[in-house]
């Protein structure tokens, strides 16, 4: 199961969600500050948090902009006491996946924690496969990824080599190394790879081209 974490300076409040969440089926683990939770977990894996806003040195509106920044795929569930509306509806705008007042109700927040451990499993393997599609880019040669941008542009082989002043066949094995390289079995595959992810071919045209002079 994805991991949950609780974030709370008041141990009598980490002591009641971890028993009420353990009658629920969740195992948890608690932290009574930010800065133990960042020691002591991977930010970068998949995982659910139930974060207090109110808490001494870094606090919890802190500790979101943090994870955010670093793309982290921890999805957040603040935790607040009465008059913090507003701050619990900005931290939704920062990043926080939802709110809750404490006391939690426990009908509310369970199907919140199985929405949040699916929307963090489903951001961990995008970024994951928005990383695997970074280094397949990478991987390919100058020719490559010119011969990649002008078939996104949807020349034919001719055009191409006649454009880059190559045989034709030559464009044809580029075109399949190229698209062995990416994974992919054609164009319109690789297009919509790319577009999935806002990435562009272009985006290497710059370095392709200087290493081509």
């Amino acid at each position: 199961m994805t991991p949950l974490y609780l974030v709370d300076d008041d141990q009598d409040v980490l002591d009641s969600l971890s028993w009420m969440l353990e009658g629920m089926g969740f195992a948890s683990q608690s932290f009574t500050c930010p800065a133990n939770l960042l020691s002591a977990v991977d930010i970068h894996a998949p995982a659910v948090m139930l974060l207090d806003i109110h808490m001494p040195g870094m606090d919890g509106m802190a500790l979101l902009q943090h994870l955010v920044k670093l793309q982290s795929p921890i999805q957040i569930i603040m935790l607040t006491g009465h008059g913090n509306i507003a701050m619990a509806v900005q931290s939704m705008r920062v990043g926080a996946l939802d709110f809750l007042e404490k006391p939690a109700d426990g009908d509310k927040l369970k199907p919140l924690l199985l929405q949040a451990m699916q929307v963090s499993e489903q951001a961990y393997a995008a970024h994951n496969q928005h990383q695997l599609l970074r280094a397949q880019l990478n991987s390919l040669s100058p020719r490559e990824h010119q011969v990649m941008t002008l078939v996104l542009a949807g020349k034919m082989n001719k055009v191409i080599a006649s454009e880059l002043e190559l045989a034709q066949r030559t464009v044809e094995l580029h075109k399949q190394k190229l698209l062995q390289k990416m994974q992919v079995s054609n164009a319109a595959e690789l297009a919509w790879q790319l577009a999935k992810h806002q990435l562009r071919a272009e985006d290497q045209l710059l370095v392709a081209g200087e290493e081509l002079k």
